[in-house]
Order: structure tokens, then C-alpha cells, then sequence
């Protein structure tokens, strides 16, 4: 089947369509999902008996059809103002989420925070149920349209997560009490799921009658339906993890309230008595107050904590299965359960259980790093049941030395590198002695850290190292403000009506390599001269040698003017260091031009520039960087002998990754890379980014620093040379995210 071709054109008018589209059926989600609001309150405060708690539904219910028209608008603007980011960027791709809680945050949310997110998360649960399928095809011909072939449902901005977020937004600007929003949530999220679940095959119907699929091109297959629990690498379901140890107390003990309490220190006093009787307590609607509001949920807290902690003690004492194979990490995780002598004392051995597996599971770290950090889990179970500090204090010994021995272990992705060996061995001298002792308080743990600390922080090569980088950062900051001038004369060349006379060739070099001499010539003048070291005033003379229809009428001029216009342009490149090479070959084009002026007859035809000329002037840089700044800083340049792709032979829709951007726009100072060259892979982590963003400085493990421009790092990115291995969190802080997680989706499961 022949299709139309798809320009860009086109393509940005079928995506721009489509988001007006989305936007505008915004209104009439909404509307339908007030009334579904309404109808769920009404039916609720139908069946109330307390007159009290009636009155409040039915105001609820009042100050919902209150807003509604206004709801109803805004609505519509907000998710325009939304999809704009991605007209104007003409990408499909979003990356924006939910914002994941992490553990400094958790600590310091009060309980309403706290169950707006377990509700939110609810909400997206359920509605990702209902549009799997349907959005799973839409984004198939969305991937298609731009030729992504890494798209996924998690990063199309027409999610159900999109309009979650809006509708939240929308709730807050309007001053919607907490309270109340959580009371609205529930039902006005299951109507818009359901009223996507409809919208999305019309979408993806309507891309694909615009004639965007190819002939060879084939759905996607549905993406399986995760209700956001991983799996292991043996393909059971992350959950089965611990089933042979707690299984119904895992999915309901640790929750995001109790976690919170566990890291600030509030559960570390809570009986864990059996509790002689169970307690069955019916609440009130979600929501609505009641005169024991401040009471009740204590106290059944402190029930349910008594109840779960009894059965987890009877299954504990039941005979175990002879046939049953336990591993000896859970044998004794259980047996530490049951000596444990209150609540908190065993959400501690479960998150540090937990905390522990994500980090022997983290395989950016080489497996006999990660085999040292298992073998700390039973002097670690110790320590939490004697010390809880462990959780409140992030100076606390062990949490550092868990910190310093995972980050370091960033820096190496090869058993070979003879740095790794010393550090390996370093762990097993200094942490084996945790494996073995006996642990009663943190002390074991501040003498581990101590040792490997004064062995790994020599400080003279600490400080060599910090004025290496101290070196690059003072000569790239430099280069990038260089280049930010340079980039502000090239604009007022281009402006010059006599430029558009001359070959291009010589307006590169004018707008490249000669606007740096410039802009270089104007930072190192100290004197406040107009046109320090002449620079300026050679363009004139450049731009009138280089048209041979003017200097032949005036050869006398030309002739006295070549020997001082080559002087004066050699001394501006040995200025900024251009390389002698690069020179020569631009003079012979200017040098050809100089001699159709003595020649008689009709001018020749311009000759092109030699292949690649235009291309490598400033080495197929972003930003010059001259030979002693990329010395110091160990700069990377392009190679300049790659040819651009000409049009004919380049694909009419090029199959593309996933853009970098919104992985360079996490980069942060301390991150780490990986990348590789033709003769090995090494570890990098970012030391240093510059202020306008286009350079970053990477220091490896033995301190030897290594920069690039911002275009090389997303084109090295994009051809699969180089990965971003973590962001700015620590490895630590990660399995810790990752534990508050395990806590969300346990809340999801539980009535809060």
C-alpha cells in the first residue's frame, strides 16, 4: 500500500490537532465526572444515619455544583497550557510524573499529605486499569508519527496521569480544602478513566486515518498491566519476594504512615503485645468529621499494630514444612521477629531488610560489591533493634558507611580495573569484622567507617584532585563566556547587508573562528579600547577582499591591503590557539578569491568550499575550547572527519530513541555516567556543570577530569556511547525511595 509522505509539516499540524482536540474533550470529561461525583456523594449520604455527617456530604455535594462551571473552563486551559510544552517542542514525549516520595520528603508530611498521595496513587491505579489497552494503541501511532520506537504509555503526554494532575491543579488553584479534594477524587477519577477509555481508540483512529502508519507498520502489542509491583530477574512478581516470610504482614503493616513514624522516631516506643481479643471498629465516611476523629484512629492503630504483630507471632510458632527450603537470610529475619519486642523494632527489621535487597539487587554495582552489602544484613538487624538512630540520624555510622562504600562502588564497572581491587579488598579488611562480632550498639559501624575512610582519603591527592578540577572549572567557565560573546558579534555580523555577497565559507569563518578571536580580544583588553587588537576593523577588509567583482576595479588597494589582512588574521588565530592546519586550508580559499582579481575576462564560478571545510572550522564544535583549555580540562571534541548525511541519502522518517533532554536536564552534580570508546568503558561522575548549561566536567575514580560540550554528550548519548548510570541521589537514598514505594503500594491495599 502506497501512503502520503509524512513532512514535518505535516506532522506537527496532525500532533498540534490532536492536543486541541484532547484539550477541548476536557470540558465534557469533566462535566461528566462532576456528575458522577455528586451522584456517589448524594448515594452515600443517603445511607448515613448520623444527621451530622449527612449535612456535611450534602454540603460537599453543594460546593461541588458550585464550581462546576468554572471547573468545567479551567480545565480546558489548563490542559491547553500543558500540551503547549509539547507543541512548541514538537515532541511527544513527556516525561513529567507524579512526583515519587522520597524519604526526606515522607518525613516531613503531615497525615493529610500523606493520604493525598496514597489516594492519588489509588486513583491512577485504578484508571490505568481501565485505558491500558486503548492507550497502549494510541501510543503506538503516536510512537509512529514521530518515529519513536522506544515510546512508552508512561510517556505519552495524553496518559490519564496528565489529566489527574490538571484536575488536582484545578482543585488547588480553586482553594479546595485537602479534605475535601480527597472526597471528590475517587469518583470524579473513575469517570474520566472511563471517559478515555472511549476517547483513546477515536485518537488513535483519527492518526490513523491521516495515513501516519507505514505500510510495514503493526500495533504494538498491549503493554502488560502493572499495577506498579516489579518483578524479579527469575520472573516471579516482586511481591512473592518475601511470601515465605510475612506474607499478609508485609502488605499491611508497612505503610506509608507507619514508615513515616518508624524514620522520625514515633513508633520506637509502641507495644507489641498480642492483643487477648480482635477489635472490629466501623467508621465514618471517608472524610467526614466526627467527635472522636482525634481518638478513635489511635487508638485502632495501636489495635491493628497489636492484632497483626499476634498472627505474625503464631505463624512464626507453627511447625514449618519439612520439605520446605528456607534461605538463611529469611531464617533469620524470622527468627529476629520473633524476639522482637514492639512494632517499631519490626518495621525496622522489615525496611532493613527491604532497604538490603534493593541494594544486592542494584546491578550498577559489580556483584562482589553487592555480595559484601548482603553479608552486612545480620549485623545490621542487630544494630536496628538496639539502635534505632539508624533511621532518624542520616550522619548515623552505619547509614554512612552503607553511603560510602555503595557510591564508591559507582566508580567501577570492571573487576579488571586495578582500582577496584584495592577497593574490594579494603571492604573485606574493614567490614568483615561487622560480619562476625557482636553488635550492641553502633560502634562496630564508626570503626569500619573510620578505617576505610583514612584509607581511601589520601589528603594530598584529595586536594590534587580538587584543584584539577578547580583548574577546568576556571578554564571552561571562561571558554563558555568567551563563547557567549562570540555568539552575540556573530549575530551583529550576520546583520551586515554585505555579508550575503560573499562565498560561505567566508561567513563561517567571519561568524566562527573570527568572532571568538574578537570576543577573546575584548575579555583579555584591559584598557577599555573599542577594538582591542584591530580585530574589528578587519572585517571590513575581509568582506571586501573576498567579492572579486569589487577589488578588480580597484587592484591597487587590494595589493597593499592582502600582506597586512593575512598578518592581522594569522595573529588573531594564534590568539585563541586555532590550529595552523585549519588556517591554511581557509587561506587558500580566501587566497583563490584574492587572484580573480587580477585575472581578465568573466569571473569564474565560485568554487565550493573543500569538503567539510565549513563544517570544521571551529572542529564541529558547539563552543570553541582552545588547545590549552582542553589540556587542562581534558575536553572532548568531535571527530572532524564524520561527512553530515546529504538529503538523499538520509531516511525519509528516521527511526529515533527517546530524546536525551529529559535525562540531561536531571543531571545534576554527583551523578554518574558510563562510556565507552573504541578501547575500553569507564565511570564518570559529574563534577561540575557550567552556568549556562553547555559544559559539563566528569572526574573518574583516580581523579582525571574529562569534559564535553552539551551537543557532544546528547550525540554520544544517542549513539549508544555513552548511558546515564544514576542521577543525584546516592545508591543509599535510591533503595530507600525505593522502600518508601514498597510502602505506597502496601497503602494502596489498605482502608485509610
Amino acid at each position: 500500500m502506497m501512503l502520503g509522505e509524512v513532512t514535518p509539516d505535516s506532522t506537527r499540524r496532525i500532533f498540534q490537532s490532536l492536543l486541541d482536540q484532547a484539550a477541548q474533550a476536557g470540558r465534557g470529561l469533566l462535566v461528566r465526572a462532576i456528575a458522577a461525583a455528586r451522584l456517589s456523594m448524594q448515594q452515600e449520604a443517603a445511607r448515613l444515619d448520623n444527621e451530622s455527617a449527612f449535612e456535611q456530604l450534602q454540603l460537599q455535594v453543594r460546593l461541588l455544583a458550585q464550581h462546576a462551571p468554572v471547573m468545567a473552563e479551567r480545565f480546558v486551559t489548563l490542559l491547553q497550557a500543558r500540551f503547549k510544552l509539547h507543541t512548541d517542542s514538537e515532541c511527544c514525549v513527556d516525561d513529567r510524573s507524579s512526583p515519587s516520595i522520597h524519604l526526606e520528603q515522607l518525613e516531613q508530611m503531615d497525615e493529610l499529605e500523606l493520604r493525598e498521595r496514597v489516594e492519588t496513587a489509588r486513583a491512577l491505579q485504578k484508571m490505568q486499569r481501565l485505558v491500558e489497552v486503548p492507550l497502549a494503541h494510541l501510543t503506538a501511532r503516536l510512537g509512529d508519527l514521530f518515529g519513536l520506537d522506544q515510546l512508552t504509555s508512561d510517556h505519552n503526554v495524553l496518559r490519564p496521569e496528565s489529566f489527574v494532575q490538571e484536575l488536582l491543579s484545578l482543585m488547588k488553584d480553586l482553594r479546595v480544602p485537602a479534605e475535601v479534594r480527597l472526597i471528590w477524587l475517587a469518583p470524579m477519577s473513575q469517570s474520566l478513566g472511563e471517559g478515555l477509555a472511549g476517547l483513546y481508540p477515536k485518537w488513535a483512529a483519527g492518526l490513523q486515518v491521516r495515513r501516519v502508519l507505514t505500510a510495514e507498520s503493526s500495533p504494538l502489542p498491549p503493554e502488560p498491566f502493572s499495577d506498579f509491583r516489579g518483578t524479579r530477574a527469575d520472573g516471579l512478581p516482586e511481591d512473592a519476594v518475601r511470601r515465605d516470610w510475612t506474607p499478609a504482614y508485609r502488605e499491611t503493616v508497612l505503610t506509608l504512615d507507619r514508615l513515616r513514624q518508624l524514620m522520625t522516631g514515633q513508633l520506637e516506643g509502641l507495644a507489641a503485645e498480642p492483643a487477648p481479643m480482635s477489635v472490629g471498629v466501623l467508621l465514618p465516611y471517608k472524610g467526614v468529621k466526627s467527635a472522636f476523629e482525634n481518638t478513635v484512629p489511635a487508638a485502632l492503630d495501636a489495635l491493628q499494630e497489636m492484632h497483626q504483630l499476634d498472627e505474625l507471632t503464631q505463624r512464626m510458632h507453627q511447625t514449618p514444612d519439612p520439605g520446605a527450603i528456607v534461605a538463611p537470610e529469611t531464617a533469620l529475619r524470622e527468627h529476629m521477629i520473633l524476639q522482637a519486642s514492639s512494632m517499631g523494632q519490626v518495621l525496622s527489621l522489615e525496611v532493613v531488610s527491604l532497604m538490603l535487597d534493593r541494594l544486592a539487587g542494584d546491578t550498577r554495582l559489580l556483584a562482589p560489591v553487592r555480595s559484601v552489602l548482603h553479608r552486612l544484613e545480620p549485623a545490621l538487624l542487630r544494630l536496628v533493634l538496639v539502635d534505632p538512630r539508624f533511621f532518624m540520624d542520616k550522619q548515623h555510622p552505619a547509614r554512612r558507611l552503607l553511603q560510602e562504600v555503595s557510591q564508591k562502588g559507582m566508580a567501577f564497572c570492571s573487576v579488571d580495573d586495578p582500582d577496584y581491587k584495592v577497593y574490594i579488598r579494603s571492604l573485606h579488611r574493614h567490614l568483615g569484622p561487622l560480619t562476625n562480632g557482636v553488635i550492641q550498639s553502633s560502634e562496630p559501624f564508626q570503626s569500619a567507617l573510620t578505617g576505610l575512610l583514612s584509607e581511601w582519603d589520601d589528603p594530598a591527592a584529595q586536594a590534587a584532585i580538587a584543584s584539577q578540577i578547580q583548574s577546568a572549572v576556571a578554564v571552561l567557565s571562561y571558554a563558555e563566556k568567551r563563547n557567549a560573546l562570540a555568539e552575540q558579534m556573530s549575530n551583529r555580523l550576520k546583520g551586515i547587508p554585505a555579508v550575503h555577497k560573499i562565498p560561505p565559507a567566508v561567513l563561517d569563518f567571519l561568524t566562527g573562528p573570527w568572532s571568538v578571536v574578537m570576543a577573546e580580544a575584548e575579555l583579555k583588553d584591559r584598557t577599555g579600547a573599542d577594538d582591542p587588537g584591530g580585530y574589528k576593523g578587519l572585517v571590513s577588509e575581509l568582506l571586501w577582499s573576498a567579492q572579486p567583482d569589487l577589488t578588480r576595479r580597484d587592484i591597487d588597494r587590494l595589493t597593499k591591503m592582502v600582506a597586512r589582512l593575512l598578518s592581522g588574521l594569522r595573529e588573531g588565530l594564534r590568539l585563541i590557539g586555532y590550529p595552523s592546519i585549519k588556517t591554511s586550508a581557509f587561506f587558500d580559499v580566501l587566497m583563490k578569491l584574492h587572484q580573480q582579481a587580477f585575472r581578465s575576462g568573466p569571473l569564474e564560478a565560485q568554487e565550493s568550499a573543500p569538503a567539510g571545510l565549513a563544517a570544521s572550522l571551529l572542529g564541529s564544535q558547539e563552543h570553541w575550547v582552545g588547545p590549552v583549555e582542553a589540556k587542562v580540562s581534558g575536553f572532548m571534541v568531535f571527530p572532524d572527519e564524520v561527512p553530515p548525511q546529504s538529503p538523499a541519502t538520509m531516511p525519509l522518517r528516521p527511526t529515533r530513541v527517546l530524546p536525551l533532554s529529559s535525562t540531561i536536564g536531571a543531571l545534576d552534580v554527583g551523578a554518574w555516567i558510563e562510556m565507552q570508546s573504541k578501547t575500553a568503558t569507564q565511570r564518570l561522575q559529574l563534577s561540575w556543570v557550567s552556568p549556562q548549561g553547555t559544559m559539563y566536567l566528569f572526574t573518574s575514580a583516580r581523579g582525571k577530569t574529562q569534559s564535553m560540550s552539551r551537543k557532544l554528550l546528547e550525540r554520544l548519548f544517542s549513539e549508544g556511547q555513552l548511558q546515564v548510570v544514576s542521577g543525584r541521589s546516592t545508591v543509599l537514598d535510591g533503595a530507600l525511595d525505593e522502600v518508601v514505594h514498597s510502602a505506597l503500594l502496601n497503602s494502596l491495599d489498605v482502608i485509610v
